[in-house]
């Protein structure tokens, strides 16, 4: 995804290279340079230990976040 299609308070599809096993969905809190502050609002249930650990927020890069799908 490209750095000006990212806006605060929308819904991304992302993937995390090492915490999550599964994508997630999350909603932009905060845009840095090259990531973004995200609140994981949705999860696969593998990943809810994980998820809870990280206070339902993890900073993820900008390629690893597309347009989030209905679920």
């Amino acid at each position: 995804m490209k750095k000006d299609a990212v806006k605060l308070g929308i819904i991304v599809d992302a993937k995390s290279v090492e915490e999550l096993k599964k994508p997630f969905q999350g909603k932009v809190e905060k845009i840095y340079e090259n990531s973004a502050l995200l609140e994981i609002t949705d999860y696969d249930p593998v990943d809810k230990g994980t998820v809870s650990d990280l206070n339902n927020k993890m900073v993820v890069s900008f390629k690893n976040m597309k347009k989030a799908k209905k679920r």
